[in-house]
């Protein structure tokens, strides 16, 4: 029988429509939770809906630019009104960006990272955690990536929004402790997860060689570790950077 730890819960995932976060949308679901999957692709928002329907389960598909704060207020509101709560929030959604050093980099590149991977997180914290301080409860997850404490050469703008996940997250927690909620991050590494885009199996075996464990991360692993921290088992760890590396950069 499947573990029903979250029954009852109201979860928020950002980025839900593809990759770590439908997997994630779909692990909080087996396990009892009714889902919002928050996604700017609203057909892949809606399919993952439609998978989780299929086994019987309950979610909702949100549309959201998650850089727009009108977005993420009405996403906020959508859910609050179906739904009355928002148990857990988990910021999953990221971009990588334009691939070059730094003297090739555009503004315009630098901002939209930016603007997605962290202003997009704050906007949405911003939205959800006067809701969780009233109930005097809530678990946030935001996703960081081993590139935030190991950066790789000519991605600048991925890796310092990546680092900068890690230290709003150690920041939030303190700001919200005193309301019983918990602010951790999940600093993944490399994942098989479209996200790698149309990298030639070549490349994902060279990338493979740098992980001590030799290979990459599966989704499902990565989805662990979140349902974990957004657990009650987790409830004396917060401001926590977890790393799920396969040995990779391991402070």
């Amino acid at each position: 029988m499947c573990n029903k730890r979250f029954e009852g819960k109201v979860v928020v995932v950002t980025g839900g429509g593809s990759g770590m976060g439908k997997t994630t949308c779909k692990k909080f679901a087996e396990e009892g939770a009714k889902v919002a999957i928050v996604d700017i692709d609203m057909k892949r928002a809606e399919k993952t809906k439609e998978e989780i329907e299929t086994e019987g389960r309950e979610a909702i598909a949100i549309k959201c630019d998650v850089s727009n704060a009108m977005d993420v207020k009405k996403m906020v509101e959508q859910v609050l009104n179906k739904y009355g709560k928002i148990d857990i929030l988990v910021n999953c959604v990221g971009i990588l960006g334009q691939v070059g050093p730094v003297w090739e980099t555009s503004e315009e590149n630098w901002d939209k990272v930016m603007s997605v991977n962290l202003k997009g997180m704050f906007l949405v914290c911003k939205e959800v955690v006067p809701h969780m301080i009233q109930r005097k409860e809530g678990k946030i997850i935001n996703i960081s990536s081993v590139a935030g404490k190991d950066p790789n050469p000519n991605m600048v703008a991925y890796d310092a929004s990546k680092a900068g996940v890690i230290g709003f997250t150690r920041a939030l927690a303190l700001e919200v402790a005193p309301y019983n909620i918990n602010v951790n991050c999940v600093v993944p590494g490399i994942t098989q997860t479209p996200f790698l885009g149309e990298m030639s199996e070549e490349e994902k075996e060279k990338l493979a060689s740098k992980v001590p464990l030799g290979r990459l991360a599966k989704p499902e692993e990565i989805a662990e570790v979140i349902l974990f921290l957004a657990s009650e088992k987790a409830s004396f760890v917060t401001g926590a950077a977890w790393n799920v590396t396969g040995g990779r950069c391991p402070y």
